[in-house]
């Protein structure tokens, strides 16, 4: 149940080594990102309900925060990746401040060319470039790089005051001065190579975009990449005027500012059919994945039977409600190639057959039950066009080919989801502390750790020697997947009991 992507001790120049620690490199941004789209659900409901219940204000709220995505992103991703929230954060919002400032004043950006839109913004009231959340991205990224780098530093006794902790916001702030010099002279080709795969995704063949999203986007989750993947269309991807000239980048921002202005259609003469990134995973949510939980449930052996029940319907409860779907995914994408390669190519045609219903519901953060009222219904009831019935037209159908294709390929090949061993099955019960005791005895001790965060359902670790992770032990324990990713990176999947986990130890 483990999927294996260490480096080979004897090629260790290899190409499967640099591709490791691309990995590695990549699922350590994608933790980073999940802590500022994991605030995007209290925007997407203050923009519903204050849309539904006709109250401005509450509109307004929510549409302030994705208003401001850049800052969230910097100071999310500097937060992220260092052990210390408020330094970090700090630094995050000074690195904003100095980059978009001398970016601003080094190109000439003036306020009116910022106002006009295009390759430039106002960014915190700062006339810059049009950086959008890589801009966020960029600035937290540098500001977490200052604190590893300098939190312990010593300087001269005549200079103690600004030593350790409090010397990373300064040099942070040097160091976004020079970064902003720097960065209007490169970003040019960085914004042209994004116009470009804009104009490629939001081309003529849209449907084939919706696939290849769906389709990459399920088959990265093994590896936590999804994370990596998805942001570029949410937020930069497509561009949007509005009526007071505001220009917006992103397939999820754009749609929740069309909610916010009332354009019913959620299409405008240079973006249309906001939605097709984001609606194509309700299908799956809300009808696929719990069918194949009861298919996995009904191939159990009989002995076992309590044991399946145990995990599967809870897990597509799970999946139905919130749209958190590891918990189901974890149990046959590691034993089943071949219903892992299913579950892909019915995920991309599900956006693509969403997308040509002309549907258009939105997700604030995982297409479940929750969002599909917010989010699809409630808006239709007020005249937006979202078309909610898209998602059991082609939901009905794929559950239908999800339980039987399930009992098909599980019986045929003997594959060991939940209750399929010979042997009786007891659910695991342990507390948050017998978990992280044996966790930590399972991954070589905490002196074998150097950094413990999580994500929504995984432990994510870095160790010092992964020789020592047990991952039948962990399993046993009741992970449900165990992902080695580069030389040292390792990923428990708990589900909800990652995040209680990693705070435990990080407290041990």
């Amino acid at each position: 149940m483990t999927i294996e992507t260490t480096m080979p001790p004897e090629k260790p120049t290899s190409i499967w080594s640099f591709f490791t620690r691309g990995v590695s490199t990549l699922s350590t941004v994608g933790r980073a990102l999940m802590l500022p789209i994991s605030i995007l659900p209290a925007a997407g409901l203050l923009l519903a309900f204050g849309d539904k219940l006709d109250i401005p204000l509450m509109v307004g709220a929510g549409d302030v925060i994705f208003s401001n995505l850049p800052l969230l992103f910097a100071v999310g991703a500097a937060v992220g990746l260092t052990k210390e929230s408020g330094i970090a954060a700090l630094a995050a919002v000074i690195a904003m401040l100095v980059m978009n400032m001398t970016i601003g004043v080094h190109a000439g950006v003036t306020q009116e060319m910022a106002l006009a839109g295009g390759a430039y913004a106002l960014v915190l009231g700062i006339p810059s470039l049009q950086m959008g959340v890589f801009g966020g991205l960029i600035a937290g990224v540098l500001a977490a790089n200052m604190y590893n780098r300098f939190h312990t530093i010593q300087l001269p006794a005549f200079l103690g005051f600004f030593s350790g902790k409090r010397f990373v916001p300064i040099v942070t702030a040097f160091s976004a001065f020079l970064l902003g010099l720097i960065l209007p002279s490169i970003w040019i080709y960085v914004q042209g190579g994004i116009d470009g795969m804009s104009e490629i995704v939001n081309g003529s063949n849209q449907a084939l975009s919706t696939f290849v999203f769906g389709f990459t986007e399920r088959a990265l989750i093994p590896l936590g990449l999804h994370h990596i993947w998805y942001p570029t269309f949410w937020f930069s991807f497509g561009e949007h005027t509005t009526a007071a000239g505001e220009l917006i980048n992103g397939d999820q921002t754009i749609w929740f500012k069309m909610l916010a202005d009332g354009v019913k259609d959620f299409s405008s003469e240079s973006y249309q059919g906001a939605g097709k990134f984001m609606q194509g995973e309700f299908p799956l949510m809300l009808f696929a994945l719990p069918a194949a939980c009861l298919a996995m449930y009904h191939e159990a052996k009989t002995k076992n039977k309590k044991f399946a029940a145990g995990i599967l319907f809870s897990a597509a409860l799970t999946c139905f409600l919130t749209g958190i779907t590891e918990p189901v995914e974890f149990t046959f994408i590691f034993v089943s190639p071949l219903l892992y390669l299913f579950n892909a190519l019915c995920t991309g045609f599900a956006y693509m057959f969403m997308y040509l219903l002309d549907a258009h519901l939105a997700k604030s953060f995982s297409a479940g039950f929750i969002d599909y009222i917010t989010l699809g219904i409630m808006p239709a009831s007020s005249g937006f066009d979202t078309k909610p019935f898209a998602a059991v037209i082609v939901g009905v159908p794929m559950a239908i080919m999800y339980y039987f294709t399930f009992r098909f390929v599980i019986r045929k090949f003997n594959v060991q989801t939940p209750g399929r061993t010979d042997e009786l099955q007891e659910e695991i019960t342990l507390s948050d502390e017998q978990l992280t005791k044996l966790t930590l005895d399972f991954v070589g001790g905490r002196d074998n750790l150097t950094s413990v965060t999580s994500c929504i359902t995984r432990l994510r670790l870095e160790v010092k020697d992964v020789s020592l992770i047990n991952d039948k032990g962990l399993q046993d324990i009741g992970a449900m997947g165990v992902i080695h990713v580069g030389s040292h990176g390792v990923q428990i999947v708990y589900g909800a009991k990652a995040q209680f986990v990693a705070d435990r130890i990080n407290n041990h």
